[in-house]
């Protein structure tokens, strides 16, 4: 680290030079960042204070807070494992280890000191090879997720055929959560402890893998990759470890079912996921710690490793395409209701925009709020989409400063709205959305998810960063000044081409530079003065979508522009759609639009298009780029809506607003006193191209012929050799093979010459990646980039969320009350009948000696005083049968006596409405204290499994804010630490923009009345429970700002400590990229909880978690109190922090580059580590107006039916250019509709019969036709018994699968066929689900006449 001038320079030396990573003013920040990290401690050490003193009391089942504080990964891998560790300190060192190696080597080398040292403390070698196996996974999974509790069933010591020993390690379903590096990884670790404890290899059996075989065929889960049999057999036999695990599926094994060293017959889910997703799909990632740390006995791992490697080998000699293939992934399993914005690679889907706002990254995307709206309503904050590149999926975030869609209108309007205000008047008129806008995605993105570059538009960011880079001195910038007529003191000051990079006043001065760039209005004649002086291609708006247009039209266009007519500006309603440079004069083609109308949804287009008759070259290939539209629209208008120059209509003239001088100028044209004349002649450059792709083609189908005659060839002389190997009685595969040598002697020859086959090919890629652009720049003086390259198709997914967080069946109270509580599990219902009867744990007073099962004796010295309760602390009683999943007993409990003193102590009137458990699913099976529940009903809280009380959001990122945007005003803000601004200035407005700190979070307002009525809540369980004082006395949102809580993600057991600093309306939960990747989480559309911390404190308890497998997932079993950036998962890491991008980043994506082969020049977060840098003083390259723009609920949530949902999804398809109706409807009744049908059908035939009066499910009906469980009996002791009729239930029996829920989508898939056009193929299927359910619901034998039949 360099000073200069008191301020910090951070450079890193690369290829023998010096580069900058950021500069910032470290000091500060620094400062800022230890102010902040002692309010968080000493706000957070008040509430365990006060959690502590109340839990003392006793009233609780564990006397003290169970959610431990930890400071880093060390830490809380100490904590989370301790009832393993068993005391056995291990933070220190693990601590060195991940100062001075990765994380993986780390997790490795720690796996052995703490098994040697467990060995040596207790002499058990399987208990040192487990602890040693979970101290590793915790570490590689960030101490944060239940798979090194719950993911590892068992550790054993077996034996081979020889008798020697091997370790075989149980996996279970939760090992998932680690994912696939880190489930590989487990089986290295455990190899090297083994050998470090001197444990033999396991040497695997012929029926061990054939069981392994057998499973991977059987299992009907998902799984990224399913090896082959062979390579099962290779895994399996060379793996030194046994991968074993607990039966997880209902599908047995009949072939190699029970065998020796694996318990039970059904599938294995753990040992599928290990090998497939871990040994395989992982194996470079484990080949590349094998060979660095030498273990042998891990050969096997290469084969997998570099099978990819050996296929690119194979191919490397053949043509390098410069062509982006279409990716139709997310296309796969499209759900009835939620549309297609854009099929892959379809003209008018997303246009990529590079870039983050200050609401991106971590997996999140950005639109305009104008697209948000026009795309249906469907796209709120924090709505999840399928994309087509480069990760999977993105929630959604509004930015302004992106292009809205374009709009067709009814009236023939045609333009880009980007103006928020305007849509409302557009909304009812548009009949084409022509253009679904930008899409921002990040440079860091494409780095997380391992994806190539593609091409960037030239938009004016690119446009600013190439000026900026020319304005290095006094020349520059009057040249600058002269080329805009403007004058200097309409610019900024200083040269910011000529300043280094060296410290934050620079910086601040690009930065500002860049903004000012973007923003600068200028109008045709300065455009082309600024790109002759400067070099710089065309930038928008004149730079058109020159790609989309055919090469076919061009000619044609030319011809007919000759003959418009240069008007003056008049009155028009697109003026003020978007913020554009407008033209001081419009274009008018005249007659270009007689007879047009709008386009019909459903309707074939007209014979004869609008517009006067041309003359157009035919398409070179079965049709044009663009398709039909020539058809609905004409020539001309079909031309410039292709290009994206606005119009509108006069009568039968069409109008160019502005943009049309770029298309001029383009083909070759002028102006010369107001009239279009030819500057360049088009012909030449048309005709060669038009020719020699021509003969391209022609060329490619002479070789496709000559292939297909050589197929037919071959194909012949392999079914006669098939057809002879068949009568000499060979089997399948020597069959095929004797096919394959046969036709192999047919020799292909090759085209005549591979040369002119290859040129031609590069030839053809060259025209589809640059389409008519490849005209332009031979007819214009002018530098060209594409507007649009490439296209990103997209649909909907997940809605986002803002809602409580409820268990299966919403309750209030963790109390069990069977059956008795009736339908509603009613709390007041359950205690008429006085007495309770119900399964919990045995527990046993210290006062007066009476078994109980609260944690306070319930039993009274006065049987009629409902306040001499003993109120003795209970303890457990030690079970006969301790190794039991569950240690409760029958027990009956005095409800009614229970509750009355239970009013009496609380100080309450009456008990609310309160719901109950119907049992408890924990270890000890204790009920929480009732009070509890009780004062959860009075405000309206459901209680989650653990005890504390959640609210669920959608996770989106944010990393700066403005305080007017989450309602808290700037003083407030300085109160909670907020004293500067980005620009260092002090905070004084509620509009500055301020850094967001790393454990700051800004939820929804819609969780406002659930937080308020929360503190309330604990406050009343303070004074009435506890006997304390409250602590939150807050009746407003105000109150809120400043407290704090703990996030959760559901598939971990790690909480992150936050404070709450304000509100927004989206249904999300704001929160720093690192605060998400804290909970190992992106943001691509999940959802996460958050609970007030005291809550937490007070009423959580692993006492009370459920004891199956999965139990302790989604519980805060260690809270992390702060971040290092360090420990997070690297996609934390690869978001972009740096406020623009540099000129070579825009021309390295036009090559297709890696984003690895550039990581060196771009600033991201993982370049900063060791450094404030990492946790502050981030950038953002493109602002935002508000946090929550666009509709406040997606259309999918407000819809009520699903008949509305298809019809809005349907409606939204037919006005999209970028989407196929039919084929998004026949991708509805495929993916969605017959899968429900058909398993609805299952499910109707599988069906349990429950009772309407008692709950009991039978998987039979009873002979006696009704329910035969003995009355007072717990749930599931119904039997058949030879017992008088009133000792039996009776109730009646109710099917739980109906015949309305099987035939639901019934109708709707009828609909959706009959009108949309759907293919023979699904009508025809669609008839045999029907023929089935028809058979199934309708009796033959009954026939209903009607009059016609007699007639």
């Amino acid at each position: 680290m360099i000073l200069n001038n008191g301020l910090p320079k951070f450079f890193v030396r690369r290829a023998g030079v010096f580069i900058l990573l950021y500069a910032c003013d470290e000091k500060r920040l620094s400062s800022e960042m230890d102010a902040y990290q002692e309010m968080l401690d000493n706000h957070c050490e008040i509430e365990y204070q006060i959690a502590e003193k109340a839990r003392k009391m006793g009233k609780d089942i564990v006397e003290h807070v169970e959610i431990p504080r930890a400071s880093d990964l060390a830490d809380r891998t100490e904590k989370l494992l301790e009832e393993y560790l068993e005391g056995l300190q291990i933070a220190d060192e693990l601590r060195e280890f991940l100062a001075t190696k990765d994380r993986e080597t780390a997790s490795i080398e720690m796996s052995k000191q703490v098994a040697k040292r467990m060995h040596a403390r207790t002499g058990d070698l399987v208990k040192a090879i487990e602890v040693g196996l979970r101290v590793g996974l915790a570490v590689l999974t960030e101490a944060v997720l239940v798979a090194p509790l719950e993911g590892i069933s068992n550790v054993r010591l077996l034996n081979n055929e020889n008798g020697a020993q091997f370790v075989s390690v149980d996996f279970c379903g939760p090992i998932r959560a680690a994912g696939g590096t880190a489930q590989a990884l487990a089986v290295l670790i455990t190899d090297v402890v083994r050998r470090e404890l001197g444990v033999g290899r396991y040497i695997a059996r012929h029926e061990e893998i054939e069981r392994v075989k057998e499973e991977f065929g059987l299992y009907r889960g998902n799984l990224q990759y399913k090896p082959t049999p062979e390579e099962i057999e290779k895994i399996v036999s060379a793996c030194p470890v046994m991968v074993n695990g607990e039966s997880t599926e209902s599908e047995e094994c009949a072939g190699y079912g029970n065998i020796e060293n694996v318990d039970g017959t059904r599938v294995r889910g753990g040992v599928l996921l290990v090998i497939g997703e871990g040994l395989c799909l992982k194996a470079p990632k484990i080949q590349n710690h094998t060979e660095r740390l030498q273990v042998e006995g891990w050969d096997f791992i290469s084969d997998f490793a570099n099978k990819d490697k050996s296929s690119k080998d194979e191919t490397k000699f053949t043509r390098n395409k410069r062509i982006i293939d279409p990716n139709d992934r997310f296309m796969k399993d499209i759900i009835a209701g939620r549309p297609v914005f854009g099929e892959p690679l379809a003209a008018g889907g997303f246009r990529l925009r590079y870039g983050r706002t200050r609401a991106t990254g971590l997996a999140a995307g950005s639109l305009s709020p104008v697209t948000m709206h026009a795309l249906g309503n469907f796209i709120s904050v924090g709505t999840q989409l399928k994309i087509e590149r480069p990760g999977k999926a993105c929630a959604i975030t509004p930015s302004d400063c992106l292009q809205g869609p374009t709009l067709l209108l009814e009236n023939g309007d045609f333009g880009r709205v980007d103006v928020l205000d305007k849509w409302p008047e557009l909304e009812s008129q548009v009949n084409v959305i022509w253009d679904n806008g930008e899409i921002m995605l990040g440079y860091g993105e494409f780095l997380e998810n391992n994806k190539n570059l593609i091409p960037s538009g030239y938009n004016r960011d690119w446009w600013a960063s190439e000026i900026i880079e020319m304005l290095t001195d006094e020349s520059a910038i009057s040249k600058f000044i002269s080329a805009l007529d403007i004058d200097k003191e309409e610019i900024l000051e200083g040269y910011p081409g000529s300043v280094s990079d060296e410290n934050i006043d620079n910086i601040q001065l690009k930065r500002k530079w860049i903004q000012f760039l973007k923003t600068i209005p200028f109008d045709w004649d300065s455009c082309m003065k600024l790109c002759r002086e400067f070099g710089t291609a065309v930038p928008p708006p004149w730079n058109l979508n020159w790609l989309d247009l055919p090469i076919e039209w061009v000619g044609s266009l030319h011809d007919v522009l000759l003959q418009s007519s240069v008007i003056d500006v008049s009155e028009s309603n697109q003026i003020d759609w978007n913020f554009d440079a407008k033209s001081n004069q419009w274009l008018k083609i005249s007659g270009a639009v007689k007879g047009w109308g709008p386009v019909l949804s459903g309707k074939d287009p007209p014979v004869n298009p609008p517009g006067p008759i041309i003359d157009v070259i035919k398409p070179l290939k079965n049709q044009y780029c663009c398709g039909d539209i020539m058809q609905w629209h004409g020539l001309i208008k079909s031309s410039v809506m292709l290009l994206g120059i606005p119009h509108h209509h006069d009568g039968d003239d069409i109008i160019l607003t502005s943009s049309w001088e770029g298309m001029l100028d383009g083909l070759g044209l002028e102006l010369k006193n107001n009239q279009v004349v030819t500057r360049i002649d088009i012909n030449p450059h048309l005709e060669d191209s038009v020719k020699r792709i021509t003969n391209a083609l022609n060329l490619l189908q002479a070789e496709e012929d000559r292939s297909k005659e050589l197929e037919i060839e071959r194909s012949k002389v392999r079914i006669a050799a098939e057809t002879a190997a068949r009568q000499r009685g060979e089997g399948i595969a020597a069959t095929d093979k004797a096919g394959e040598a046969a036709a192999s002697l047919v020799i292909d020859k090759g085209p005549e010459d591979p040369n002119k086959i290859n040129a031609a090919l590069n030839l053809l890629d060259e025209h589809t990646i640059d389409g008519s652009l490849q005209i332009v720049r031979k007819c214009s003086e002018l530098r060209w980039e594409h507007n649009a390259p490439v296209r990103i198709g997209a649909r909907m997914a997940r809605p986002e969320k803002a809602a409580h967080r409820l268990m299966k069946t919403s309750v209030n109270a963790l109390f069990p009350i069977s059956t008795q509580g009736g339908p509603q599990k009613l709390l007041t219902i359950a205690s008429g009948s006085g007495n309770l009867r119900v399964t919990v744990g045995v527990r046993e007073c210290t006062k007066c000696g009476k078994p109980s099962p609260f944690t306070r004796c319930h039993h009274r010295f006065d049987a009629e005083d409902p306040s001499s309760n003993c109120n003795g602390r209970t303890t457990p009683i030690k079970s006969n049968n301790s190794k039991a999943r569950r240690l409760g007993e029958l027990q009956t409990i005095p409800l009614r006596k229970v509750l009355e003193t239970k009013i009496d102590e609380l100080g309450i009137d009456v008990i609310s409405k309160t719901k109950c458990v119907k049992g408890l699913n924990s270890k000890s099976q204790t009920p929480e204290p009732i009070e509890k529940g009780i004062l959860r009903a009075r405000h309206s809280l459901p209680v989650f499994r653990d005890g504390t009380v959640r609210f669920d959001m959608s996770d989106v990122p944010v990393t700066h804010f403005r305080p007017c945007e989450i309602g808290t005003s700037w003083q407030k803000l300085v109160e909670l630490g907020y004293n500067f601004d980005i620009d260092g200035k002090a905070l004084e407005s509620d509009t500055q923009i301020l850094e967001l700190y790393p454990q700051d979070f800004i939820p929804s307002s819609k969780g406002v009345p659930h937080l308020i009525n929360t503190c309330n809540y604990i406050d009343d369980l303070l004074i009435r429970f506890y006997d304390t004082d409250p602590y939150y006395k807050i009746d407003s949102s105000e109150g809120l700002v400043g407290q704090m809580a703990i996030a959760l993600a559901p598939h971990t057991s790690g909480g992150v400590l936050c404070r709450i600093i304000g509100f927004t309306d989206a249904s999300g939960g704001y929160a720093h990229t690192l605060f998400h990747a804290a909970k190992r989480r992106n943001c691509d559309g999940d959802e996460d909880c958050i609970m007030l911390l005291l809550d937490g404190l007070l009423n959580f308890s692993k006492e009370i978690l459920p004891a199956n497998r999965g139990g302790r997932m989604d519980a805060p079993l260690v809270l992390s109190t702060k971040l290092n950036p360090a420990e997070l998962d690297k996609e934390a890491l690869n978001v972009d922090a740096a406020w623009f991008y540099p000129r070579s980043f825009y021309e390295s994506t036009l090559k297709l580059t890696h984003p690895k082969d550039i990581q060196d020049s771009m600033d991201i977060v993982g370049s900063r580590l060791g450094t404030i840098g990492a946790l502050r003083g981030y950038g953002f390259t493109h602002d935002l107006s508000s946090l929550d723009s666009g509709p406040p609920n997606s259309a999918y949530k407000i819809l009520e039916t699903m008949v509305d949902k298809m019809n809005a999804q349907i409606e939204l398809a037919q006005k999209l250019r970028a989407v196929n109706v039919e084929k998004v409807a026949s991708s509805v009744v495929e993916s969605h509709f017959f899968p429900d049908l058909r398993g609805n059908l299952l499910a109707f035939t599988r069906q349990k019969f429950r009772c309407g009066r008692c709950g009991e499910k039978y998987r039979r009906i009873p002979l006696a036709g009704k329910c035969i469980k003995i009355k007072n009996a717990t749930a599931g002791a119904a039997q058949i018994t030879k017992l008088d009729g009133d000792m039996q239930c009776g109730g009646n029996l109710i099917m739980t699968v109906s015949e309305g829920a099987v035939r639901k989508y019934v109708n709707v898939a009828n609909h959706v066929m009959e009108t949309y056009r759907t293919s023979d193929y699904t009508k025809q299927k669609y008839g045999v689900l029907a023929q089935s359910l028809d058979s199934l619901f309708k009796n033959d034998r009954v026939k209903v006449y009607t009059l016609d039949d007699f007639f």
